[in-house]
C-alpha cells in the first residue's frame, strides 16, 4: 500500500498545478513526469504540516525556504533547477498573492486528508475515497468563490480539481474492487438513482 505521505504529496502536487496554471502558469507537469526533486519538496512539504498541523502558511513556507537554501538555492526572476534559482526565494509577506494562496491551498489539503485518515491505518480503497472527498470539500469552496466573484481563473481551477476526483475514481476502478453501486447502469432498476460515492457534489 502507497504511503499516506505520498497519496496527499500527489494531490497536493495536482492542486498546485491547477493553480499555477489558473495563474497563468503552465511550467508545471504532472506528478508522474515531474522531477525527482520536486517531488521530494512535495513529499518534505505533507510530512512538516502532518508534524505541523496548527502552523500557519508562512511557517509552510518558510520550512521550504530554509530547505531550498541548505539545498543551495538563490533568488532568481525565474525557477531553473539546474542553476537552483526560483521567484519564491523570499520571506512569506513578499511573495505575490497567489503564491501565498498557493500555500494555503497546500496545508488546508494536508489538514483535509491527513486527519481522519492518521486514526486506522486505512485501507488503500478507504484512503482513496478520503482523498476525493477532501479534494470535493475544497472543490465547493471554490465553486462558492465563484459564485460572487466568478473568473475564468476560477473556473479553471474547478475543472482540475473535478479531473482529480475523476482519476481517483479511476485508481478505485484500477483496484477491481466490486462495483458499490451496481445498478447505476441497469435500466430495469427504473428511476432508481444511486448516490455518488461518499456523498460528493462536484
Amino acid at each position: 500500500m502507497m504511503d499516506l505521505a505520498i497519496l496527499i504529496a500527489m494531490v497536493c502536487h495536482a492542486a498546485n498545478k491547477a493553480w499555477c496554471e489558473a495563474n497563468g502558469d503552465y511550467s508545471q507537469k504532472d506528478w508522474d513526469e515531474a522531477e525527482e526533486w520536486q517531488r521530494a519538496s512535495a513529499l518534505a512539504g505533507v510530512k512538516f504540516r502532518m508534524d505541523n498541523p496548527t502552523a500557519g502558511p508562512d511557517a509552510q513556507h518558510n520550512n521550504w525556504l530554509k530547505e531550498k537554501e541548505a539545498d543551495g538555492w538563490v533568488y532568481g526572476d525565474v525557477k531553473d533547477p539546474v542553476a537552483k534559482t526560483h521567484p519564491c526565494m523570499l520571506p512569506f509577506e513578499n511573495l505575490p498573492e497567489f503564491q501565498q494562496k498557493k500555500d494555503e491551498l497546500f496545508a488546508s489539503i494536508v489538514d483535509a486528508l491527513a486527519g481522519p485518515l492518521k486514526i486506522s491505518e486505512p485501507s488503500e480503497v478507504v484512503q482513496i475515497k478520503g482523498l476525493r472527498k477532501g479534494i470535493d470539500g475544497v472543490l465547493q469552496e471554490v465553486k462558492e468563490c465563484a459564485v460572487n466573484h466568478p473568473s475564468r481563473e476560477k473556473s479553471l481551477t474547478i475543472t482540475k480539481l473535478q479531473e482529480g476526483i475523476m482519476w481517483l475514481g479511476m485508481d478505485l476502478k484500477r483496484l477491481n474492487e466490486p462495483n458499490p453501486y451496481p445498478s447505476s447502469k441497469d435500466p430495469s432498476t427504473g428511476d432508481k438513482i444511486e448516490p455518488t460515492a461518499d456523498n460528493l457534489k462536484l
